[in-house]
């Protein structure tokens, strides 16, 4: 047993290194070509569980990019060419097929010296790296000497300080300003965890086993401090037994699963089964059981005598339970594998675990609270066809991202919420009495429970109604699929007369580099630039509102669809703040006068994108995205800026800013 413990520390300890690696390398190979050229060949090494944009992504992706400094002692000949052929994925960021590198990418672009001399080739390499949980937009400076023939190569180290990690889906990766939100994520998924843990106690398969299993642990001669020591053991091996499913995942999850579960087809083409098959059975189909010659071993084992007997009796009771507690495993690690910490699912499934063997110790703890414990019955299977529908309706979100990855559209918005709707209304009427199943017994009446979960359900079900007419259902955004255009609930948020005329320009006018893509929505006039921004504040007296943000960013999509769509949020941002809608990808080339150094790396910055990421870091020492600052015509802060949050907290934080700004 302390082998077992020692190596699953080991593995942790080895997670945990490898999460603090660099995500990618580069290094560049030069060698004489003909009529006196030579070819530059730069290659990346991709950190696993990580990919890499190409130069053509598609799909609306950050792509890969080298801007080579001007001189006089050489010209570029042809363009700068992949050489490693890329790799077609679904990505949920940016929602469409992209094209990715996954391990090593190498790329050559040739050049002519203009003298038979010893010449200096140097640029900035811009890139952006995925996990499928997170992203890194890199930009690394290079230098090499072009010597004529030769054959070396020069390693290029890409510096963490110059790389910014961004959220692209439900989960925040670990970042230095976003520790707090990162935390903060983890504790609600690690909730989730226990109530998964507990609400499988209460399923077929495993409440029967209680009274039998605290039995084991009281019988014989022993002394009731024995009991309670099995009764320990036996908890502490269930824990330990999901705990090393969990280590199993967190160590594919180091080798790319992050990316394979989150969009891959196969996994989401497997669980979508998966889910179906248990619904199916839980509905009184047939009956799901593993092998029954591993059922029966374990509890031979489980007949021993001691506290290696308990041990077993913990293997028996997984193995026995699998076919309900199957389904809660399956999505706690698929949604641990979304996240960006790599214990993630060690954490999850050792919570799992606990609680799921929390009852069984308490019992042999207090045997005396057995008395109280409610009787197996038909209460048993209406838990069984609950869980029935629960998972019924989830397997369409899978089969959703399988289509998907090949760019079909297997499940149409309005066809998976009129399924969930129809799960709903079932389920109120199974509640009632008026739906049974094969294994159910009649309903003489509606027990106040009942009636309370008919209503839960039902009420759900109306929730989800105005989404078959395009309505965006916020708080549903991370499982329903977004609208794909404007609807009648959403058109009535865009402003008319003169509001809407400003929709293609900033509050006081024109916007420097406005983008048809870029445009707000809700009709919400912005600027691109922080310093016309600025001087459109000392016009109207109003402070600005800076929202940082990127192309394919979900959570900052997320924000707008779920938090700025409040008619208080919305009401503030027309009217008491000057928008500055900042997007650090941008690629907009600078006229000189506008190009600034960064006080981090003495880089001159040249394009729109990495000033307002230098704006970013060097004010405020962020480099998360979405990141919100209201600050006053001096650009001094006032307020703490936010990422991701609720409504509530985004309304406290505008809220606090402009009154600071008008106390001043």
């Amino acid at each position: 047993m302390k082998k077992f413990y020692c190596l699953i520390l080991f593995a942790l300890f080895g997670i945990s290194l490898a999460a603090q690696q660099s995500n990618v390398s580069w290094s560049i190979k030069q060698q004489q070509g003909v009529a006196g050229e030579v070819e530059l060949t730069f290659t990346a090494t991709i950190q696993s569980g990580w990919y890499m944009y190409s130069t053509n992504p598609g799909g609306g992706a950050i792509p890969l990019s080298v801007e080579f400094n001007k001189s006089d002692d050489y010209t570029l000949v042809g363009a700068f060419t992949e050489l490693t052929p890329t790799e077609t994925k679904f990505d949920v960021g940016v929602n469409a097929n992209v094209n990715i590198f996954h391990n090593t990418a190498s790329f050559v672009q040739k050049i002519r010296p203009t003298a038979d001399k010893t010449c200096t080739v140097s640029g900035t390499i811009e890139f952006q790296t995925c996990s499928g949980s997170s992203c890194m937009l890199g930009d690394e400076d290079f230098s090499i000497t072009v010597v004529g023939a030769t054959n070396a190569v020069i390693p290029i180290t890409v510096a963490a300080s110059q790389e910014t990690e961004l959220t692209v889906n439900d989960e925040t990766p670990v970042d230095l300003t976003t520790a707090a939100d990162t935390a903060e994520s983890l504790w609600i998924f690690l909730l989730i965890a226990l109530g998964a843990g507990l609400g499988a106690v209460f399923t077929p398969c495993v409440f029967p086993m209680i009274p039998m299993t605290v039995s084991f642990f009281l019988g014989g001669k022993q002394s009731s401090r024995a009991a309670i020591v099995r009764g320990l053991v036996f908890g502490a091996s269930v824990t330990l037994i999901y705990t090393s499913i969990g280590v199993l995942a967190a160590i594919f999850k180091g080798a790319s699963a992050v990316d394979a579960f989150s969009t891959h087809w196969l996994p989401n083409l497997i669980f979508a089964l998966v889910f179906l098959v248990f619904a199916l059975s839980f509905f009184g189909g047939y009956e799901i059981t593993l092998p029954t010659g591993l059922a029966n071993k374990a509890d031979q084992k489980a007949d021993s005598s001691g506290y290696f007997g308990a041990f077993f009796v913990a293997v028996a009771l997984t193995i026995v339970s699998f076919s309900c507690t199957g389904p809660f495993v399956g999505g706690i690690l698929v949604e641990s594998m979304r996240g960006g910490l790599a214990v993630k699912p060690v954490l999850g499934m050792a919570v799992f675990g606990f609680a799921l063997a929390l009852p069984f110790m308490l019992f042999a703890v207090s045997p005396s609270l057995m008395k109280k414990m409610p009787k197996s019955g038909g209460w048993l299977n209406m838990v069984k066809v609950v869980f029935a529908f629960v998972l019924l309706a989830f397997s369409l979100k899978f089969l959703l991202m399988f289509g998907q990855y090949f760019g079909w559209t297997l499940i149409s918005r309005e066809i998976f919420i009129a399924v969930w709707i129809v799960c709903a209304l079932m389920l109120g009427f199974y509640f009632l009495g008026r739906l049974r199943f094969s294994h159910d017994s009649e309903v003489p009446h509606v027990s106040v429970v009942r009636l309370l979960f008919a209503m839960a359900s039902f009420s759900f079900a109306l929730y989800l109604l105005p989404g078959l007419m395009g309505a965006p259902l916020p708080a549903m955004s991370g499982i329903i699929p977004d609208p794909k255009g404007p609807s009648v609930f959403t058109a009535a948020t865009a402003p008319t007369g003169a509001s809407a005329a400003a929709y293609n320009q900033g509050l006081c006018g024109e916007a420097k580099y406005a983008n048809p893509k870029h445009q707000l929505s809700y009709g919400l006039p912005a600027y691109y630039d922080i310093e016309q921004a600025i001087e459109c504040a000392k016009q109207q007296n109003k402070p600005v509102l800076l929202a940082f943000k990127f192309d394919g960013c979900s959570t900052c999509k997320k924000m707008e669809a779920n938090v700025w769509s409040d008619e208080r949020v919305l009401d503030i941002l027309r009217n008491k703040v000057v928008i500055a809608t900042l997007y650090i990808d941008d690629k907009t080339e600078l006229p000189e006068n506008e190009w600034v150094t960064s006080t981090l790396n003495k880089k001159v910055l040249k394009t729109l994108g990495l000033k307002l990421r230098d704006y970013q870091e060097t004010r405020f020492g962020s480099r998360a995205q979405p990141f919100y600052a209201l600050i006053g015509l001096d650009e001094k802060p006032l307020a703490k800026p936010v990422a991701e949050c609720s409504v509530d907290d985004f309304l406290k934080f505008l809220n606090s800013g402009i009154e600071a700004f008008e106390k001043e």
